[in-house]
Formats: structure tokens, sequence, C-alpha cells
């Protein structure tokens, strides 16, 4: 992919969002982040899937991933690994034991905009409150204030959920139910998950959290499946976190030692079923210098 002469125009729209390449296509849903800031990781850490962001990528040791695109600068720690193309524009560099093994290009003219958004103005007044061992079923719907104790149960069915801030406390389980649907999780504010907290999904549909005008937080060994967004700010992990599925975030992205987000292709929905997404369009530049290059490329 990329590893062709000519220049290549790649067109991103969002809410069906696409890119495509010549004889190589990719789409933003191949994609296991997708970060407006920088992308790092502490040590160990593995990504199944192509990362991309606008401000810079560092790998720390003994991380893997798979294809790597940023606007900014790429740093791999010693023994990191990158099974696919390495494509920056400020330079590439890496330890003497970090491999590449695909095409790299340190001064390829990528452009990759920022992600406009909506912001999430439907909330409720009623606040949540589970105390420690407690367990609860919540319904769809307009919220205040979600707080769910440590060690707590809470059963989630298909819909959408308007909330101003969601905490939920170590060790607790959130179930989500999605044989009937997708679980959208809308939260206007701070977005919260303790140590050990496990989100375990069920059913054909998908758990999509979306996070306006705040950060996220995954505390170490917390689990979950699903699509992360994050508007207005980043997403950081400790250490052990495991994510399956993929993460968009406007701001920074860090995941700390030892923790995982393997990529999983759940399909982005249509602006109707999301107050978050916008109808907009924004269009990504790569170009390709590999002057050595012969013969033509093929898919990827």
């Amino acid at each position: 992919m990329f590893g062709i002469k000519q220049s290549l125009t790649v067109c991103i729209i969002i809410c069906g969002i696409v890119l495509t390449a010549n004889a190589c296509t990719v789409t933003m849903e191949e994609l296991a982040i997708w970060s407006g800031g920088s992308i790092g990781t502490g040590s160990g850490v593995a990504i199944t899937g192509p990362i991309a962001s606008a401000k810079g990528i560092n790998l720390n040791t003994s991380s893997s991933v798979n294809s790597v695109y940023t606007a900014g600068s790429i740093w791999l720690g010693s023994k990191v690994t990158v099974s696919g193309e390495a494509i920056a524009n400020k330079g590439i560099d890496k330890s003497k034991t970090a491999v590449i093994t695909g095409y790299s290009n340190g001064n390829a003219g990528f452009e990759l905009p920022k992600l406009d958004y909506l912001t999430q103005n439907t909330i409720g007044t009623t606040s949540v409150y589970v105390p420690w061992k407690g367990s609860t079923i919540l319904k769809p719907g307009d919220y205040s204030s979600w707080s769910l104790s440590s060690n707590t149960t809470t059963n989630l069915s298909a819909g959408s959920y308007n909330l101003s801030s969601f905490w939920v406390g170590s060790g607790s389980v959130v179930n989500v139910d999605t044989s009937a649907g997708d679980v959208v999780l809308n939260v206007a504010g701070e977005f919260s998950v303790s140590s050990g907290v496990t989100f375990v999904s069920s059913g054909s549909g998908t758990l999509r959290v979306n996070v306006f005008k705040s950060d996220a937080w995954f505390d170490s060994k917390s689990k979950l499946t699903g699509i992360v967004s994050v508007y207005g700010g980043g997403l950081t992990t400790g250490s052990s976190v495991g994510l399956i599925g993929s993460v968009y975030a406007t701001g920074n992205v860090y995941l700390g030692s030892d923790s995982t987000v393997t990529y999983s292709a759940f399909s982005i929905p249509e602006p109707t079923s999301l107050v978050i997404f916008a109808t907009m369009s924004m269009f990504l530049v790569v170009r390709n210098q590999r002057r050595g290059a012969k013969g033509t490329s093929t898919a990827a």
C-alpha cells in the first residue's frame, strides 16, 4: 500500500468514511486508532490494525503495531515491531533493534485534518447511584450523572443513554445486551473507568461510547469491546487494559504498558443514528516520492 511513484489523493467522508488510493483501498473503519493529536504507548503494548495521528506516534519498548501513519514524526523504541508501513511527514527515528517490515517514508506530505464534531446537548436530570456490590438495570433515556461504586453490576439494553458524566468503580461489571441493537453511551462530560472494570457484551450489536468535551480514562486491567469516540479530548489508559474495536479521539491517545488494542470491524452508524456525527468531508493527501520504485502497486 502506497508503494508507488505517483502522487496519491485520498478522500475521507465521515459517516460512511472512506479512504481510496488507486489500486489500494483503506477505509476509516479499518483503523484501530485515529487521533487528532499524538499516539503514544508504554512498553509492551500490542496494537492490531493500522493507526493514524495528526501530531506524531511514539511507541516504546517491545511494543508492536501494524501500519502507522502520521503528519508528525515517528519514534520507535527498542524492540518495537511495525509489521506494515510507516508513513510520516517529519521523519522516522528508531532504535537499532526496532523493525519496520513494510515500506517506510519519513517525508510523505501526509495530511490528517482534525475531526469535526457536534456537541452533545441532550441530557436529563435523573442521577444514578449504585452502592458497593449493588446492581441495577438501566433503560435507555436521558440522565444526569452515573456513579457506579466498586464491585457493582449494571445491565444495559439496546438504545441510547444520554448523560452528563460516567464513573464506575473498580472490579465492576457492565453487562451490555445488544441482541436488539446497539447500546450507545453519549457522555457530555467526564468518562472514567476504574481498575478491573469489565464491559461484557452479548448480542449482534455494538457498544458505542461517545465522550464530549472531556477526556476518557480507562484504569489498569479494564476491558471493553466496542467503539470509543472522544470529541474534544483524549484517551488515556493504565497498564494491561484490553480494548477490542476502534478508538477515535480528537486529542492525544496514550496506552499504558502491556495494554492491547485489537481491531475489530464494527460499522459506523448513519448520521441520523447518533447526535455526535455531522455530515462533512475531509481530505487526506499522501505524496509518495519513492523514486527508485518500479512496476505497479497492488491492492492491500
